[in-house]
């Protein structure tokens, strides 16, 4: 039997690359579900965070959705499985103009689907960086492409306008029985967020080109002494001329990333963490 209090809405977050998508994901959720990187197109899968206060349950996505590919969007077929089901699009621009031109396939897609969502919001981030003469002309301009319901500004790094535009989502949510367990907060395993973790810190350290789709695999955690873990992974590159990258002068470049994303780690397992990172090329038995 349904309980007739239990209420729910879906969202999905979409911008440009670096606007703050997955730091807005974080942020609402309370903990780190999705990683953060400035190179374009690190999230990989459709990253789920679940918020459940008092009656209702809030659900955002945060998909690979919108690539670019020789100067054009393509809108992957994740983001469009994604967008079919949900109740709200949160659009996110930051203070570059790059994010605040809407693209012609998304506007296209847009208006031939708009009618699947129950509301369309802007969300600009980063005002602190934004003069308050520029705010209405940046969010008329926008709007005259796009004709949102609502407009929150909001700054993630000062922590600022994120009450008002949650207590504006917790209002949109309707009657319905939740869709998961009242402490579930991702779709993302313990294994692949560690793996992520790793990822995250590969492109916050490595600045010369390595590809966005790195794999990297949390082969296994197993309990060590005093009540730590040791945590194997293994980086997998598509090229042998990846690995000395990687790998930095006398090993220095894998030596912080594996020290931070370590401690990433034992802030996320809560337990001292020994971890071992190997490098293996795809196709070569040898590491």
């Amino acid at each position: 039997m349904s309980d007739p209090q239990k209420k729910l809405l879906k969202a999905l977050i979409v911008g440009k690359p670096n606007v703050g998508k997955s730091t807005l994901l974080n942020s609402l959720v309370g903990e780190k579900v999705s990683i953060v990187s400035r190179k374009a197109q690190t999230t990989q899968r459709n990253t789920t965070g679940v918020i459940t206060k008092d009656n209702s349950q809030l659900i955002f996505f945060d998909t690979p959705g919108l690539n670019k590919i020789e100067k054009n969007i393509r809108i992957s077929e994740t983001f469009k499985t994604v967008a079919e089901n949900v109740d709200v699009l949160i659009y996110m621009v930051d203070n570059t103009k790059k994010s605040q031109s809407i693209d012609d396939q998304f506007r296209n897609w847009l208006n031939n689907n708009e009618n699947k969502f129950r509301k369309k919001i802007l969300i600009i981030n980063k005002v602190d960086c934004i003069e308050k003469v520029n705010l209405f002309e940046i969010t008329q301009k926008i709007n005259g492409v796009i004709n949102f319901d609502e407009t929150f500004f909001i700054s993630l790094s000062k922590k600022s306008g994120m009450e008002r535009f949650l207590n504006w989502v917790e209002k949109q949510a309707y009657s319905n029985e939740w869709l998961f367990q009242q402490t579930y907060k991702s779709n993302i395993s313990k294994k692949n967020f560690l793996s992520e973790l790793t990822r995250e810190k590969v492109f916050e350290y490595i600045h010369e080109e390595i590809p966005y789709n790195l794999e990297i695999k949390t082969d296994y955690i197993e309990p060590s002494s005093n009540n730590s873990l040791k945590v194997y992974q293994t980086v997998w590159l598509n090229k042998k001329s990846y690995k000395p990258i990687i790998l930095g002068k006398e090993g220095k470049s894998i030596k912080m990333i594996s020290m931070q994303a370590r401690l990433d780690m034992q802030k996320f397992l809560k337990s001292k963490v020994h971890l071992f990172i190997r490098l293996k090329v795809k196709n070569q038995v040898k590491s």
